[in-house]
């Protein structure tokens, strides 16, 4: 499910993040959640981190979808609802977290010149 499959292990230690801001974060972020709303699944694919595309593909995510029905639904309204409201975008080196309250977080990490998804949990 979506929400299994995207609440997988937290970002490995990495090199600090050059040139990216928390702004590039959030648009990433934001290019996630239209893709998934509109079953993009191939460029929803492409915004996530090397590790979660290893264990992933196009075809599981729109299976994942499917199948973790409201809930993945739910998940991708509050990081829209997060970034609305301007909510604080943590940044660290090479990772930056998003969070979405009820102990919820979307992570992110700094890949090939630009941010990846690496969990929404």
């Amino acid at each position: 499910m979506l929400a299994l499959a995207i609440a997988c292990a937290s970002p490995s230690p990495r090199p600090p993040a050059r040139g990216l801001t928390g702004e590039d974060a959030r648009a990433a972020l934001l290019r996630l959640a239209g893709a998934l709303e509109t079953r993009r699944f191939d460029e929803a694919h492409q915004l996530l981190s090397a590790r979660w595309r290893e264990e992933s593909s196009p075809a599981r995510l729109a299976t994942d979808w499917a199948g973790a029905g409201p809930y993945a639904r739910d998940l991708v309204a509050h990081v829209r609802a997060a970034l609305a409201a301007g909510g604080a975008l943590e940044t660290s080196g090479a990772t930056a977290r998003l969070p979405l309250g009820a102990g919820k977080a979307a992570l992110l990490v700094a890949e090939d010149g630009g941010w990846r998804v690496d969990a929404l949990e």
